[in-house]
């Protein structure tokens, strides 16, 4: 890197990895190019520098005055293609399409106010929600849930405005958000989930509750779970069968696929062949998990391992029927052709399951709830062991959101307090004082026998 002044102007010259020429930037004052001198230095040096991106004819481009539809576009290209995976790229891309451009994409960026953005969060609060393809139209209005994450994909992009010196301040730092009332899980009980098993009569369905509350698994994880990923080990051996969570069954926009194909930033591993030849805006996929930390192994109960090989025997009898018309693409859960499961399906037969047999309204995650609560409980709280299973990236999330505690083991609770510490009380008064030596003794003896102590007390007891 070097400065050097060229008639009243001065340059900053350095190298970008990749590039044959070096690259030059021209500054007005030597503090200025000092200044930009340094900056390259230290983040070249901190690992953490990017080289501005070339516009036309090699220069490079600095507007003062661009609309959010336009900053928006620039800053799906220069960031969202190099930070969002499939399934964050579509509902960005989604938020930004129905409901941030129709309202104030014809705004300057450098004209948003905090105030601007609070009128704004509140007139989304009383339109309609934008209709999903397939979905049908209840009426809803945009929730306070989706103006949350407008107001998180507006801030990370209005701070890349200002870095990028499109305007001076980010409107959303300070933003009212509308208020939003947390509710808390319903969840299935261990009795629950239990009686739910046995009636249900759906073996597709019955499959996937094996795996949600077995194995804590997601939906979209249960649906891309293939056969090469489970291995059933010994069979006389409990914990000795595992299974593999590495991919996910999804559905992303072609554009999201398109997109990142392009800069080699796809998570998509296979792309299942649409079924009704027309021309659509989204593909079925298997995909990598959304976090590095969903790629796990998780050990199967024998009850999993039981259910698993039954499933696989009767599949390969389809296979046999059906002949060169199965689709075989290794999926545990598949239907009779061989063809994947999507989420939906698997939630109306949950649903149709709950109405059947009156079963307390639950939707189909809350297993994974479940799933996890109960683990907690069988584990003694060994959260380490318990988010293996879920693949939580931060153990906080196994405890605060995915236990659950249930009036049941409340009332065990209650009961441990009577039987070990309430009782105690009384219990036992000495007749007479005893010596140092003896005391020390005594304590030494419970310390290393602490079962004693209930033996003692529940003679006391007795004898009264």
């Amino acid at each position: 890197m070097s400065i050097r002044k060229r008639g009243n102007v001065y340059q900053v010259s350095y190298r970008v990895p990749g590039e044959t020429s070096p690259r030059t930037e021209t500054y007005k004052t030597e503090d200025e190019a000092m200044i930009r001198d340094a900056q390259i230095r230290i983040a070249k040096k901190s690992g953490n520098f990017e080289a501005p991106i070339r516009i036309a004819k090699g220069k490079l481009a600095q507007k003062k005055d661009i609309t959010v539809k336009e900053f928006l576009d620039e800053y799906v290209e220069l960031y969202g293609l190099k930070k969002w995976g499939n399934s964050f790229y579509s509902a960005n891309t989604g938020l930004i399409k129905n409901y941030i451009v129709p309202h104030i994409g014809d705004r300057f960026v450098r004209s948003l106010t905090t105030r601007d953005i609070d009128a704004y969060y509140t007139m989304l609060l009383d339109q309609p929600a934008v209709l999903l393809p397939g979905r049908h139209d209840t009426g809803a209005k945009i929730t306070a849930d989706t103006v949350t994450r407008i107001h998180k994909l507006l801030k990370s992009a209005f701070g890349k405005a200002v870095a990028w010196e499109y305007c001076k301040t980010n409107p959303t730092i300070g933003a009212t958000l509308p208020e939003q009332r947390s509710k808390e899980r319903d969840v299935w009980s261990d009795d629950e989930a239990i009686h739910a098993l046995e009636v249900c009569d759906n073996p597709v369905l019955q499959t996937c509750m094996y795996l949600a509350l077995g194995c804590s698994m997601r939906l979209g994880e249960i649906l891309g779970l293939q056969w090469s990923n489970v291995h059933f080990g010994n069979r006389t051996m409990a914990g000795e069968a595992y299974l593999k969570v590495d991919r996910e069954l999804d559905r992303c926009s072609n554009e999201s696929i398109s997109a990142l194909e392009q800069v080699s930033r796809s998570t998509v591993i296979f792309k299942f062949p649409c079924v009704i030849p027309k021309k659509g805006t989204t593909t079925l996929v298997l995909k990598a998990p959304k976090t590095q930390s969903s790629v796990r192994t998780i050990y199967l109960p024998k009850a999993v391992v039981d259910e698993l090989r039954s499933v696989k025997l009767q599949q390969e009898q389809y296979k046999k029927l059906m002949g060169d018309e199965y689709y075989d693409y290794d999926l545990v859960v598949a239907q009779i052709n061989g063809r994947p499961y999507e989420q939906r399906g698997i939630d109306k037969m949950f649903y149709k399951l709950i109405e059947k047999y009156s079963l307390r309204p639950v939707v189909f995650h809350s297993l994974r709830h479940s799933s996890t609560s109960l683990k907690l409980k069988l584990s003694g709280g060994n959260i380490k062991a318990v988010q293996g299973d879920t693949g939580h990236a931060e153990a906080r999330m196994v405890t605060d959101t995915y236990a659950h505690g249930f009036d049941s083991d409340r009332k065990l609770i209650a009961q441990e307090m009577d039987t070990g510490f309430f009782s105690k009380i009384g219990a036992a008064e000495p007749s007479e004082e005893a010596d140092g030596e003896t005391v020390e003794l005594l304590k030494k003896l419970i310390r290393q026998h602490p079962e004693l102590v209930t033996e003692l007390l529940k003679e006391s007891a007795g004898s009264q």
